[in-house]
């Protein structure tokens, strides 16, 4: 059976849409519209109807001069509180538990977080998913042979519609992400300005903030999620990106302008999964029968069969096999669950047809994996409560204001 979640990431998919919508009615511009042109097409047509979005805690959106969205690659909810005395800035601030995207990987959730869409239609359901010409594809960096980007991420992000309405858009990040497939897949229609160091990110934020233009920001600070990948989340080096994160949160919040909304999120969270417990798919040959192509990351497989196989035959052999040790489905048992949100046309074919996603902490790696990812510690990607849970933590104005019951109104009509 499907792990049951609360929304598969509706929330965390509001949370950039509700932001701008704050900074829509400073410019005084219809929130609710804001939302519905937010929300336009896809399987999501329907939501185009401002009146679908009339019921939402007006009076609990503050009218903004801009939004910051902070999101912080690998720090769970779960993780933050384990080591909340190290991050005392950013566990002051008003917060509440939010889920992830199904998967939980930074390729599916940063794509939902930036265009508003779930996996399911934006399109990159995995971090190794099958594209229909190249076979298999990793979403974080194989991009090379995709020339039209809007053909494979599907979903287009928001940051046209906050200029629209008359604000700068800016995203922040490491230099080393201002270009490629992925930026410009979900950070087109915004400025990219580049910081190395936590520091250097949030100097150049405040900066842009001064000069007093109604503004909707984005910064990305993946140093967590890197320590996290080679040491653990649970090591010293992990617990030092954190005190540095928090450590420029606390200094960029002391010297923030009035009327500046901050919104502090991540993509997913971290479990510690040690090498001993990583499991050999091939080292089973039989239950790889009828396998063409193993795809996603070592917590959340997609076996993708050949034609004549049954899927339904394939799951049952694996679940044998693993019992309590991880979730077994087929693809179709997985949209009939709404695990990935509404689907748009094409992007089941995207899917495995037989889903293995690690219960225990376990993780499924090949011989053929390159030795990186034999001796990875820090995982995600599979619905363990670690893995799924962010955090939603609100600054600046949006402190002890209405705005996450905002983003939960939003989620729900969306």
């Amino acid at each position: 059976m499907l792990p049951t979640a609360a929304d598969n990431g509706a929330r965390l998919a509001a949370i950039l849409p509700s932001g701008i919508a704050a900074v829509a009615q400073g410019l005084g511009h219809d929130p609710s519209e804001t939302l519905a042109a937010a929300f336009a097409g896809g399987p999501h047509a329907h939501t185009a109807d401002p009146a679908r979005f009339a019921t939402f805690p007006n009076d609990a959106l503050p009218a903004l001069q801009s939004f910051v969205l902070i999101v912080v690659d690998g720090l769970g909810h779960a993780n933050l509180r384990a080591r909340k005395g190290h991050a005392p800035t950013l566990s002051s601030l008003p917060q509440r538990r939010i889920e992830t995207v199904a998967p939980s990987t930074t390729g599916a959730a940063l794509t939902t977080i930036t265009t508003g869409r779930l996996p399911g239609e934006h399109g990159l359901v995995g971090y190794r998913i099958r594209h229909p010409r190249l076979g298999l594809v990793t979403t974080l960096s194989e991009w090379d042979h995709i020339p039209d980007r809007r053909s494979w991420q599907l979903a287009e992000p928001l940051f046209p519609l906050a200029r629209k309405l008359g604000a700068r858009t800016i995203t922040i990040g490491r230099p080393a992400h201002a270009h490629g497939g992925l930026t410009e897949a979900i950070l087109s229609g915004a400025e990219y300005l580049a910081g190395q160091r936590i520091d250097d990110r949030f100097a150049l934020a405040s900066q842009a903030l001064r000069t007093g233009d109604p503004t909707v920001m984005y910064l990305y600070v993946d140093e967590l999620d890197r320590a996290a990948h080679e040491y653990g989340w649970e090591s010293q080096e992990w617990v030092r990106r954190l005190e540095q994160f928090d450590s420029a949160l606390d200094g960029f919040l002391r010297t923030l302008p009035g009327n500046v909304g901050v919104a502090i999120t991540a993509d997913h969270g971290i479990v510690d999964v040690a090498p001993t417990q990583h499991v050999l798919l091939d080292s089973a040959p039989e239950l790889l029968e009828g396998v063409a192509l193993v795809g996603g990351e070592p917590r959340f497989r997609s076996l993708y069969l050949d034609p004549a196989i049954d899927p339904a035959t394939v799951r049952d052999r694996w679940a044998a096999a693993e019992q309590e040790r991880a979730w077994v489905f087929t693809r179709d048992d997985a949209i009939a669950a709404g695990l990935f949100g509404p689907m748009s046309e094409g992007v089941a074919e995207r899917l495995g047809d037989v889903m293995i996603a690690a219960r225990k902490r376990v993780a499924y790696t090949l011989s053929t994996d390159d030795a990186g990812a034999h001796v990875m510690i820090g995982q995600h990607g599979s619905f363990s409560d670690e893995e799924r849970g962010v955090p939603l933590a609100l600054g600046g104005t949006l402190a002890g204001s209405g705005f996450a019951s905002v983003v939960a109104a939003v989620a729900a009509a969306s």
